[in-house]
């Protein structure tokens, strides 16, 4: 539901849930089971949650994995739409620190993420620590996202600012401008730093106390020290810091966007949220961290998972994708292939389920969700060119992966000599500018996955893949089909819950009606394209945003 709320004092419109904002933080034991019953007040926008780092394998009877329950409309599942419901549940696994967030539409800028913590009894136990925290970062708009969005993907932007994402207004830590963590003496503590950002990457530090990561994206390191981290959207740190023996005095901590992240950065602009580690009430208030430059900062590509796996073998599929951002008719779009990804009317997910063998050709689930079929148990390599002069956080949905190579420039040369024995291992890897990585993992969990760049403009705009992973052995996971509640929710939107993209179940290879390449919708709000002459476009944008506001 949308309500008013001011984290940084300015009061505009976010998505709660339950009449509360900030959201609830999700915890649970690793191999629990979580049931969260989703019900749409949105009034005027579908909606659906998706539970990011989840594997979704080993839930609940009669399926042998939950990849329906992942959450990202029109890939698994239809959007729930208003004053509709939808029951997730899933298993815990893996753990660490996670998050969920709206999958759909640019809701989650707009408010509607919140952490999630899996916890390992046994593991946090071995840390030895007194307590533990959770600190969300995050990137913050005074605008919503709705009319922000049109204005991003229209002509206007493209002729006016190069097509530059829109920059926020602050940082959040734990959605406000600051916070407090209560330290006591000689203790260890374990910090779940989770990143909630639409477009930022922030730089992280505590003021006189060395971190400790202990594990990343839900993968657990051997433990790594470090003054600084600097963690792009929706990756995640747990990191532990040991309290001062005979302290006098509190000390602050700090989350500081990057600037490498903004086309420009407005005088104006807050750069910080600050926190204070407290160790007694009777101290004064630290100064705040203020850096023009951070340094020391932790290298991810060295961390060594503690399962100590080794690089996976030679793969049997490369996939290759070119990070670009291409002019069409009607503005500029990100694109990874031939296409940006825009959603087919069936569901991809229901499109595996329901064509039997033909769900092992690409072409039945449509040219524009850019699918690359995935053989069981095959080793998978990705190798990622960046053709931007920017950074972008890429995540895999259902597994995590190995990243074996990261270079400053692109095209991957191919050399593998250098790959590391023991590569870092995580969901979310940021390719550098003009730079490349490579990564690997193993299609060992059957469902359908998007790979895309976390960046929430950039999905908007077109920037992911889908992989369809094993989908013989999924229709065996799903004998009976997609759910009566999935079928509910789609029918009482008029999507079709079986055959290709387009519905066809009589000849799936049949395409002809589904969304081509061609068809980018250049109105994604109901807006005209261009502003008004005259008028500013950040101006024209606020005003596109009321629908929800009264939802």
């Amino acid at each position: 539901m949308a309500f008013n709320a001011a984290p940084d004092g300015f009061n505009h419109p976010v998505i709660g849930i339950n009449g509360k904002w900030p959201l609830p933080k999700v915890q649970a034991n690793v191999g629990d089971t979580i049931v969260v019953r989703a019900t749409n007040k949105l009034g005027n926008e579908t909606t659906g949650l998706h539970w990011h780092g989840m594997f979704q394998t080993e839930t609940y009877a009669p399926h042998q994995g939950s990849n329906n329950m992942d959450g990202p409309v029109g890939v698994t599942q239809c959007g729930i739409p208003s004053d509709s419901s939808f029951t997730y549940q899933f298993t815990a696994n893996p753990a660490g620190s996670f998050w969920y967030h709206s999958h759909a539409s640019g809701q989650y800028p707009d408010g509607l993420r919140g952490p999630m913590i899996i916890h390992d009894p046994n593991w946090e136990k071995n840390l030895k620590i007194e307590d533990q925290y959770a600190m969300t970062v995050s990137d913050w708009y005074h605008e919503q996202m709705s009319g922000q969005v049109h204005y991003y993907l229209s002509q206007t932007n493209t002729d006016d600012h190069d097509g530059a994402e829109p920059i926020p207004q602050a940082t959040l830590i734990n959605d406000k401008m600051s916070e407090k963590f209560k330290i006591k003496p000689d203790k260890r503590y374990l910090i779940w730093i989770i990143s909630m950002s639409a477009l930022a990457a922030h730089y992280v530090k505590f003021d006189g106390h060395q971190m400790q990561v202990v594990a990343i994206d839900g993968v657990p390191v051997k433990e790594a020290p470090t003054d600084v981290i600097n963690i792009s959207a929706a990756q995640r740190y747990d990191v532990i810091i040991t309290g001062i023996e005979n302290s006098k005095k509190n000390y602050a901590f700090v989350a500081s966007f990057d600037p490498d992240m903004f086309d420009t950065v407005p005088d104006d602009l807050n750069m910080n949220s600050d926190g204070i580690l407290e160790y007694d009430t009777s101290y004064p208030k630290p100064d705040p961290i203020r850096e023009q430059a951070f340094t020391n900062v932790l290298d991810d590509f060295g961390l060594v998972p503690l399962d100590g796996q080794a690089l996976l073998g030679s793969p049997g599929q490369t996939v290759t994708l070119n990070v670009n951002f291409t002019q069409f008719s009607v503005g500029a779009r990100g694109a990874l292939g031939t296409t940006p990804y825009i959603g087919q009317k069936v569901p991809t997910l229901f499109t595996a389920l329901t064509t039997g063998r033909n769900a092992n050709n690409p072409k039945v689930y449509g040219e524009t969700v850019n699918p690359y079929i995935l053989e069981p148990g095959q080793i998978v390599q990705i190798v990622l060119n960046n053709l931007d002069d920017g950074g972008h956080p890429f995540h895999l949905h259902g597994h995590n992966f190995q990243v074996v190579s990261r270079s400053s420039v692109q095209p991957w040369d191919g050399q593998t000599a250098q790959f590391p024995k023991i590569p870092v291992r995580r969901d979310t890897v940021k390719v550098p500018a003009s730079g490349s990585i490579v990564i690997r993992f193993k299609a060992d969990n059957p469902g359908i996955y998007l790979f895309h760049c976390h960046i929430d403009w950039h999905v908007e705009s077109g920037l992911s893949v889908t992989f369809i992973e094993a989908p013989m052995q999924l229709q065996k996971q799903f004998p009976s089909g997609i759910c009566a509640e999935q079928k509910a929710i789609c029918k009482k939107q008029n999507i079709p819950v079986e055959g290709n993209c387009s519905g066809n179940t009589r000849n799936p290879l049949d395409t002809s009606n589904c969304v081509q390449k061609e068809q980018f919708d250049p109105n994604p709000y109901g807006a005209l394209i261009n502003p008004p002459a005259g008028r500013r476009a950040r101006s024209f944008a606020r005003e596109l945003a009321t629908a929800r506001a009264g939802a």
